[in-house]
């Protein structure tokens, strides 16, 4: 299970450079300007590339900015994490989800989007709407998905995969995401991983088979 792709646009076979030429030019210039000064002129100019070769990949900014999005959560929580191998741990996944998930949420692209959204809201807020459904949600739905398998399996035993994927996500950036929102050093490696292994150890007390 992937994050919801873009419809597919028909054409020439497409150039993955230029593919990641456009995202990382869009990417740049959505956390410099914002969401509502950016234009797809600016975008291929910084991307050298012509508008048209956005157009036949995008529809249109909101398409572009989701898939600036996309790319930054798949980079940090891959697919694969969320469906490991059947003999994995089920500790060791919730573990490995939780690493990725901080390194996504704290790290130095998303404390710039973070800042660019809190500033951008007010006049842009389908910025934060895409964020919401692209960053969060569907981070969130991919994790309740793997809670859902793991019931059926046996290995937990999860009522509420939804609540129970918000809960354990939002204990687990707690204090991590909190300092590096207002630019505090981080947290000590030794206590972070003490905290993501408790996380880890109460979620499967709490759900438990049985």
């Amino acid at each position: 299970m992937t994050l919801a792709d873009p419809p597919l646009r028909r054409g020439r076979p497409r150039d993955a450079a230029k593919d990641e030429a456009i995202l990382l030019a869009a990417g740049d210039l959505f956390m410099e300007h914002g969401y509502e000064a950016v234009s797809l002129d600016a975008v291929a100019q910084r991307a050298g590339v012509s508008k048209a070769t956005i157009y036949a990949r995008y529809a249109d900014k909101d398409a572009l900015f989701a898939a600036v999005l996309r790319q930054e959560c798949e980079r940090a929580v891959s697919p694969d994490s969320f469906f490991p191998a059947d003999d994995q741990p089920v500790r060791e996944t919730l573990m490995l989800l939780a690493t990725r998930f901080l390194d996504l949420v704290t790290g130095e692209k998303a404390m710039q989007m973070n800042r660019v959204l809190v500033a951008e809201t007010a006049r842009a807020p389908r910025m934060a709407e895409l964020f919401y459904e692209t960053a969060v949600l569907n981070l969130k739905n991919r994790f309740a998905d793997w809670l859902r398998v793991e019931t059926v399996k046996g290995r937990l035993n999860v009522r509420d995969p939804d609540g129970a994927a918000w809960r354990y996500l939002g204990g687990v950036k707690g204090e991590a995401h909190l300092r590096a929102s207002f630019g505090l050093p981080p947290i000590e490696p030794d206590r972070l991983a003490a905290h993501l292994e408790a996380a880890a150890d109460e979620f499967i007390r709490a759900h438990a088979p049985g």
